[in-house]
């Protein structure tokens, strides 16, 4: 028999946190330890943060709120009757400041068993019992943990006592006799690597398994972004190498954020084998319950329903399509109160550890997730207006929108001018029908042209200025942001969306208060390649038929603002953007925090197209075609620098952005302005390569 089967029967609770509503939430955590107990758990473990929130900015500074937030726990311990329960929230000391001058908060792991805290003697005093505060406090990307919160690193140091001594572990009794005895840890103590105390690794997992302890609970409010989850499991086994026990990571689903970011969490709560092999993890974006020990194989279940915050009804149309969908097809609960049977057998409809999502279906489980995340924070059912220009970032943006809502939410508009070729009209019109959305064709021509003839004849005594076509471009997005679809929504009472994709964004290829405008940006965080990625998968996987135009998805209608004539879709002029390349130099200078020098160093030593994961060719366009020079492709590497330098500001001025990538703008990616600044490595690379005699270089 396993380890973990060894255990008391034990309850991951995977449930969605709303931040700012401990009520619901406490509601939430009492209806799950009774589904829990009745499941024949004897432990029951819950997310960090789980009452409160853990994304809520300096609110943590408002001690009114703190104070309250804290007092919840105690309708949890209420609520513990015959169990045990883990869960996690914020616990007060206000006889002792913290580093802001504030009564000091620690970020903790509450434990109470038979409606009692659980005691730990020996352990230093100072804190409440059942109380286990954070020992890592992550201070990257978007985390501010020291900023509001108390370490058990910054305690130890306070007393001068070895760290060690609160990694104690709690002891509970057993129903059919004995006691188990197991460790507490919170989100980032598991990704302990990189941190050292006493010159070695501070991996709390192996002092618990030094003191006798049976099992680890990670409680966590660990967001999900690319590739993350892999990263955790290979994390979670090289620890348990060195000290192998069971391990039980519990995450939440939803959304939380801190004004420029969404953050979304996917759950993937996990029970691990002592060898890091998974033995049965929930699937993402929903409340599930996994169980696992009590000499029981594991399972997952899905979790009660709960009366839903917001009431959201789907079209009929979308209904239709959901009930084909398969659960593995739509990351998310359909956009609705879902119907569970409670009574059927879970491990026949669940797999026990069903397979990671691919990629592009994590997004859009993901972005899905963040848009209703935008109900629960404005405290109802909004409604939806997309700009639908017929290109493919909006088709893309209300098809997900269609998808989270129902049809009857949301609104479509095109806005046309001349420059609006008929084959996008029809994608815009199209599209709206087969999603069944109220559409709109609102042509502003007339008013770009009174516009534009007012700008043209108005002139400062000391300066005639210059008409170009880029302010007559920009003329038409910003009637279209700034006046229409701004004052549309204002009048029908809806949010209006920004369309715009990260490489755009990253390049400043969008007009400041005009289609740089909106309320959330759906795929702000998503290079023009996913974005067609994800058309793709919405039209085979989660609607089965051509929703969006295939002639978008096969790139047949470029790319394009269609602004002037020069922008014409029906000669194949576009976007001046060599998406697919872009694209990958991009990521590296956003995600990995690369410079252009080390892009000259990869291009010298023939492994550019390796390290760009790019295969050196766009659909008919090679890398010796987009750059028939050395020059050429200088000159482009540094206006793709500079473009990203002098764009901040536009960035800081867009909408709150849902988190999917390694490096998001907003909190996640601090950015500065500063003027051009070039290593002399890079100047050094750069006049290498101007003197290669022969182009393009061979790269792997």
């Amino acid at each position: 028999m396993s380890r973990l089967r060894q255990l008391p029967r034990i309850a991951l609770a995977q449930m969605e946190v709303l931040p700012g509503r401990p009520e619901a939430n406490a509601c939430r955590i009492q209806g799950l330890i009774a589904q829990a107990r009745e499941g024949g758990a004897e432990v029951v473990a819950f997310p960090e943060m789980c009452l409160s929130g853990y994304i809520v900015g300096d609110l943590w500074e408002v001690e009114a709120l703190v104070e309250d937030w804290a007092a919840f726990s105690e309708e949890v311990r209420g609520a513990s009757d015959g169990v045990t329960v883990l869960f996690g929230n914020v616990v007060r000391d206000p006889r002792a400041l913290g580093e802001d001058g504030r009564p000091r908060k620690y970020n903790t792991a509450r434990v109470c068993h038979d409606g009692e805290w659980v005691e730990r003697p020996g352990l230093p005093p100072g804190l409440p019992p059942g109380c286990q505060p954070k020992t890592l406090h992550p201070n990257y990307r978007f985390f501010d943990d020291d900023r509001h919160f108390y370490s058990v690193r910054k305690l130890a140091a306070e007393q001068g006592r070895p760290l060690w001594e609160w990694t104690v572990p709690f002891e509970v009794p057993r129903r059919g006799g004995g006691r188990f005895r197991f460790g507490a840890q919170l989100c980032e103590d598991i990704w302990c690597a990189d941190y050292r105390w006493d010159d070695a690794v501070l991996d709390t997992l192996s002092r618990y398994a030094a003191a006798g302890a049976e099992a680890v609970f990670n409680l966590s409010s660990s967001p999900w972004t690319w590739q993350k989850n892999d990263k955790r499991n290979r994390t979670v086994r090289d620890i348990l190498r060195q000290s192998p026990l069971p391990f039980l990571y519990v995450n939440h689903v939803g959304a939380q954020n801190n004004g420029k970011n969404i953050l979304v969490f996917d759950g993937d709560t996990t029970a691990y084998e002592p060898d890091g092999a998974i033995a049965a993890r929930a699937r993402p974006w929903r409340e599930e319950l996994v169980f696992a020990g009590g000499g029981e194989p594991p399972r997952v279940e899905p979790a009660a329903e709960a009366v839903p915050a917001v009431s959201v009804q789907p079209s009929a149309s979308a209904s239709r399509e959901m009930e084909a969908d398969s659960p593995t097809m739509v990351p998310g609960p359909p956009p609705g109160p879902r119907k569970v049977d409670t009574d059927s057998s879970t491990t026949d409809s669940v797999p026990l550890s069903p397979p990671a999502p691919r990629e592009v279906e994590a997004v859009y489980g993901a972005v899905l997730t963040g848009l209703r995340h935008l109900d629960h924070i404005r405290s109802g059912a909004n409604r939806w207006l997309v700009g639908l220009s017929g290109g493919i970032d909006s088709s893309v943006v209300a098809c997900l929108l269609e998808r989270a809502f129902g049809a009857e939410r949301v609104f479509a508009v095109n806005m046309p001018t001349r420059f609006n070729a008929a084959v996008t009209r029809d994608n815009a019109r199209d599209l709206a029908q087969r999603l069944e959305i109220d559409y709109l064709s609102v042509p502003i021509e007339e008013l770009y042209g009174a516009v534009s003839k007012l700008v043209r004849e108005s002139v400062f005594p000391r300066s005639a200025g210059d008409y170009t076509q880029l302010v007559d471009e920009n003329l038409q997005a910003r009637i279209r942001g700034s006046d229409v679809l701004s004052g549309l929504a204002a009048r029908h009472g809806l949010l209006f969306t920004n369309n715009g994709n990260k490489t755009e964004i990253a390049l400043g290829y969008t007009t400041l208060y005009g289609d740089l405008a909106g309320a959330v940006a759906p795929i702000a965080d998503l290079y023009k390649v996913q974005v067609y990625e994800v058309g793709e998968y919405l039209n085979a996987e989660v609607y089965g038929r051509e929703v969006i135009p295939r002639n978008l998805l096969d790139r047949s209608t470029v790319p394009s603002a269609e602004l002037s004539a020069d922008q014409d879709v029906t000669r194949g002029r576009g976007d001046p953007i060599k998406y697919g390349y872009h694209d990958a130099v991009l990521r590296q200078l956003i995600e990995y925090r690369r410079h252009p020098a080390d892009l000259l160093e990869w291009l010298l030593e023939g492994r550019l197209f390796a390290e760009l994961g790019w295969c050196g060719r766009d659909g008919d366009r090679t890398f010796a075609d987009y750059f028939p020079t050395p020059r050429d492709w200088l000159d482009d590497l540094e206006w793709v620098e500079g473009q990203l330098r002098v764009s901040y500001y536009k960035r800081i001025q867009s909408p709150p952005l849902i988190v999917l990538s390694k490096r998001a703008f907003g909190f996640d990616l601090r950015e500065t302005q500063v003027p051009p600044s070039r290593p002399r490595r890079g100047r050094e690379l750069a006049e290498r390569v101007r003197g290669l005699e022969g182009w393009p270089p061979e790269q792997g």
